[in-house]
């Protein structure tokens, strides 16, 4: 658990983070990218998690328009890292409170809202599996209910040859 502290603790926020040998916060909540907070540098950096798929850009992208609309980025600082797939943002000074803890708490924020988008979008492809693979009474039919027709659709048998006929 990361606290913040100006004066006294006004927020605290649970996060899987570590601390590397050389200072840096990594945390490792978010299913598809990994962040780095860089104290020493006063940067945020991301890459995509070995087993992400395609969808990793976008994660990282959400990641540093959120942290900007915050004001925890400088917007225009946002620019591809020196690894491949990785983004980076520069977090600006302050005297008010301590900009490092402020980043972590907002990284803290955006990663609750990724787990509820989420765990919906989990939501729905599971109800969307068990609507396709156990449908209830309504929309299902039993074998052999629905009488079968000599000709069903848009094909006329014996009529398939003719469209392709006078093509080259």
């Amino acid at each position: 658990m990361i606290d913040i502290k100006v004066g006294f603790p006004q927020a605290q926020i649970e996060l899987k983070a570590r601390k590397t040998l050389e200072g840096n916060l990594l945390i490792l909540d978010h299913h598809t990218i990994d962040i780095i907070i860089l104290p020493d540098e006063n940067k945020v950096m991301c890459f995509p998690k070995h087993s992400a798929a395609e969808d990793s850009y976008s994660s990282q992208s959400r990641l540093f328009e959120f942290l900007a609309d915050k004001g925890v980025i400088i917007r225009e600082s946002i620019q591809g890292g020196n690894l491949f797939n990785s983004l980076e943002g520069l977090i600006p000074p302050s005297n008010q409170l301590n900009p490092i803890q402020a980043a972590v708490y907002v990284v803290g924020l955006f990663l609750m809202d990724e787990n509820k988008a989420q765990k919906a979008a989990d939501d729905y492809e599971h109800d969307l599996k068990d609507y396709f693979l156990k449908p209830d009474d309504q929309d299902s039919t039993e074998y052999g209910e629905v009488a079968q027709q000599a000709a069903k659709g848009a094909q006329v048998p014996g009529y398939y040859y003719i469209p392709l006929r006078y093509r080259y």
